[in-house]
């Protein structure tokens, strides 16, 4: 039910109930009233108990619902507190991943030429330390992978993805940022992901936050929750001024951004966050006139076997 609704409900309740009680003390006062004086004096009664009455319930009313906000702007700090606690971790784990993997790119590279300058007669025995020392590299890189995904793995657990999308956006409500435009979250019900609550905050709070600077002030930002051939799609959109084509494809990289005072981490971390999951994430252009970041996750019994 809506706040609107609701309230029109306890507008209409509080009508009838005060009608019926004016209508029918109004009749059994004047039935037994004597004179003018009595009449006088029951409907002051009346008047001052009717408001003493409904003083009372007004009182109850706000001091429950005074009460529930309170918990619930608690528990929100609290959620608040622990995923920050947690992503800084996660965001370090994953994006030491990310760099063991472009690394091992690169020593593979240099592998390579080992091979070749071996083949060419090149270097002996100082070649032979050198490639024994490029293995061991690739070899600690693998670890690090290895270690990385593995903690992603054992933080994972069956999450709602469409739940888990609410959260973050209730959570991040407050931002400066989001809270200048209008957000929104639609989707299906049932998406179980295998995931923990910071990761999909470091993931899909990085994107609403990104989503939010673009739209600026009075923005639209839309979050979709979909599942559909065995993976769970999340989508943001919103109505910035959207991603040239020549520009996404290293919108992704470590230390790349189009704004003047970023870091170049924020999306880094999207896709660090993507892959440590199984999925992946990309961009294209939204309905609403901006940016769309795409983002896609293996469903929960998939994930399950994922290596």
């Amino acid at each position: 039910m809506n706040s609107t609704r609701y309230a029109a409900l306890l507008a209409g309740a509080y009508v009838a109930v005060a009608g019926a009680y004016i209508v029918i003390s109004g009749y059994l006062a004047a039935g037994v009233s004597a004179s003018v004086e009595e009449m006088r004096r029951i409907e002051t009664i009346k008047g001052v108990l009717y408001v003493a009455i409904t003083a009372a319930l007004i009182f109850a009313g706000a001091r429950w619902a005074m009460r529930r906000m309170e918990r619930d702007a608690e528990e929100l700090r609290r959620r608040e507190q622990a995923l920050i606690a947690n992503e800084g971790r996660v965001f370090a784990g994953l994006t030491a991943a990310a760099i063991a993997h472009d690394a091992n790119n690169v020593l593979t590279v240099v592998l390579a030429d080992l091979d070749f300058m071996e083949e060419d007669g090149v270097g002996g025995a100082d070649l032979g330390r050198l490639r024994q020392a490029v293995s061991r590299l690739v070899g600690l890189n693998r670890r690090l992978l290895d270690s990385a995904q593995a903690y992603a793995t054992r933080q994972g657990s069956p999450l709602d993805a469409r739940e888990a999308v609410r959260e973050v956006v209730a959570v991040l409500r407050a931002h400066g940022d989001v809270r200048r435009c209008h957000v929104s979250t639609a989707g299906d019900d049932g998406v179980i992901i295998s995931a923990s609550s910071a990761l999909m905050h470091q993931l899909v709070g990085n994107l609403v936050i990104n989503a939010a600077q673009a739209a600026g002030d009075k923005g639209q930002i839309e979050v979709r929750v979909s599942g559909t051939d065995g993976e769970a799609v999340i989508e943001v959109h919103d109505s910035g001024p959207g991603v040239p084509a020549e520009r996404r494809a290293d919108l992704f990289r470590a230390l790349a951004t189009t704004k003047p005072d970023g870091n170049g981490l924020g999306l880094f971390s999207v896709k660090a966050c993507a892959s440590g999951l199984g999925g992946s994430v990309e961009v294209g252009d939204s309905h609403l006139g901006g940016a769309l970041f795409r983002v896609r996750l293996p469903l929960a019994a998939a994930a399950a076997l994922t290596p």
